[in-house]
């Protein structure tokens, strides 16, 4: 059952966003299957099973939304690590970056994840919850089949690897300050710290979301879900080349000390090795946030392609 509340929303702290003001948001929950069978067993057996799991999701329409009609643009953002959605303390995720695009006349869209603490760094279980909640949205409401994606931090993963898994249906792709490289990277000289080179904790959220058999490392459970690594080969220069499914833009602030500038950039040139289109706005002494600025060039930038 869809849940509509007028509110001022909370961050993730608790804490009301007032500068967002009184909003009408629409709370719901989807069911997806978090089973993944990566036994490579070659039995004669079923090894898949159901193994369902229940998502929290935010959708906000604009002003001009219209049940009859030409279909509301529906644009998804997913939310970075510290981001939730919760309709009990009336929290948003990602829904608050974007708001600017429903005050255009967007809808917008976020889940929280395929675990409570939201944290699922573009693992399957958040690609398929995030894919029922587009289902939910779609057959619902009056939207677009074809969604313009954006994503933050962590979000960035989930957002690069849902439109890799689905890339019929994403138009183009927006990053702020994408955290890429779940493992370590050296670029020129410069290594960039991975997100398993981070801490006890994090590792342990890593082992959890991607179902590695062991506390090790365990590279084919990353198989498609590595952002950094998808569509891409390496050329005779012993440079990666990555081939993104559709037009990407990337925000970066160079005073950013949770999401290295390097690797980002690093990302950047592998797609334009590709000869594939990129956008790269380098923001000189923005740390890890995202300003007006930023989101207004989102909205910019979803225009041209709808």
């Amino acid at each position: 059952m869809d849940i509509r509340k007028r509110v001022v929303p909370n961050n993730h702290l608790g804490d009301p966003i007032t500068s967002v003001g009184e909003r009408e948001f629409i709370f719901f929950k989807v069911k997806f299957n978090n089973f993944r069978d990566v036994s490579g067993s070659t039995a004669n057996e079923v090894t898949d099973r159901e193994e369902w799991n229940e998502c929290e999701c935010c959708l906000c329409l604009p002003e001009n939304y219209s049940e009859d009609g030409e279909p509301t643009q529906l644009a998804i953002y997913c939310h970075g690590a510290g981001g939730r959605v919760c309709e009990e303390t009336n929290m948003i995720g990602g829904v608050t970056q974007i708001l600017p695009c429903v005050d255009a006349g967007y809808a917008a869209l976020d889940v929280n994840g395929s675990k409570t603490h939201g944290i699922t760094m573009g693992c399957l279980e958040h690609l398929m919850a995030l894919y029922k909640a587009y289902k939910h949205v779609v057959k619902n409401y009056n939207v677009t089949d074809r969604i313009v994606l954006s994503g933050e931090s962590m979000g960035g993963q989930v957002a690069v690897n849902f439109a890799n898994m689905f890339p019929s249906i994403v138009l183009t792709l927006g990053l702020f300050y994408p955290r890429l490289n779940i493992e370590g990277v050296e670029v020129d000289g410069h290594y960039c710290l991975g997100t398993w080179d981070k801490f006890a904790s994090t590792r342990e959220k890593i082992v959890e979301n991607f179902r590695f058999p062991t506390n090790d490392w365990c590279e084919q459970n990353l198989i498609g879900f590595h952002s950094y690594k998808i569509r891409s080969f390496i050329n005779n220069e012993g440079e990666r080349v990555v081939i993104p499914p559709c037009p990407i833009k990337v925000w970066q602030g160079t005073e950013d000390k949770t999401v290295d500038p390097v690797m980002v950039e690093e990302f950047v040139n592998s797609i334009r090795r590709s000869g594939s289109y990129v956008e790269f706005h380098k923001l000189e002494g923005v740390a890890h946030r995202a300003n007006d600025a930023m989101r207004q060039e989102l909205l910019m930038w979803f225009n041209r392609f709808i």
